[in-house]
């Protein structure tokens, strides 16, 4: 999810470790790639009008595989299923991306992280794969990848794999998130990467990020000092 930087608009992992003057420059830095980076402010028109059509397939395709008796019963596959909703044919909203729906319906004129999340969910069980990964597959992956290892747990935990998340602690889960950003596999991928176990965020930052995806403080890389963290010649201040 893209969230504020210091510059006013958005901003990608290695905001955190660069500056726009630094691009290109040798000394030392090994994120310099700022270049790439989006600017500007989403359209949330156009996002609302993506969501929807994505979410009209995917209700075509939940009443498909799992028919209702609420919903279309001729239709043999989620193509025709589709081509029924075109001809102006109501089809119901199927209770498997209910919650979905309602995400993508209160979104207008913010960034929510709960339609990114939902429709992730309604794809596993619907028998979708998934892939999570960011610019640089680090920071940003790192906060999605344990949140979503940490719902799949409490989920299983409480026998909900295939059901509602209604019997899932949010809170929990973001506890068992919290313990693998700091204690699992996530921060010794940083430091691979840039020799610091640690995330390339700030304080600010973190408070502009959807709670579920806030990294533990202690693991913040900081604030940046003279262009030099993540280099060889630096350290992270906190």
């Amino acid at each position: 999810q893209p969230q504020l930087s210091r510059r006013g608009s958005t901003f990608d992992d290695n905001d955190a470790a660069t500056t726009p003057t630094e691009v290109g420059d040798s000394d030392g830095g090994l994120l310099l790639d700022d270049e790439d980076d989006d600017v500007g402010v989403a359209d949330n028109d156009v996002l609302i009008a993506l969501n929807l059509e994505g979410f009209r397939k995917m209700n075509a395709y939940s009443h498909t595989i799992m028919p209702s008796s609420a919903g279309p019963t001729i239709a043999q596959s989620w193509e025709q299923t589709m081509l029924i909703q075109q001809q102006q044919q109501q089809i119901p909203v199927h209770s498997a991306v209910a919650k979905l729906n309602e995400c993508i319906r209160s979104s207008a004129g913010k960034m929510e992280h709960g339609v990114l999340d939902e429709a992730a969910t309604v794809a596993a069980k619907l028998g979708g794969g998934a892939a999570i990964f960011c610019k640089s597959g680090k920071d940003r992956t790192a906060m999605q990848v344990t949140h979503k290892q940490a719902q799949f747990l409490n989920r299983y935990l409480s026998g909900s794999l295939a059901g509602r998340d209604d019997d899932v602690s949010p809170s929990k889960v973001f506890a068992d998130a919290t313990m693998m950003r700091i204690y699992g596999t996530r921060l010794p991928i940083c430091e691979k990467n840039v020799g610091q176990a640690m995330y390339a965020f700030n304080s600010l930052q973190r408070k502009f990020m959807p709670d579920p995806l806030k990294p533990p403080p202690s693991t913040l890389a900081g604030f940046l000092k003279g262009g030099k963290v993540f280099s060889r010649e630096g350290g992270i201040e906190s």
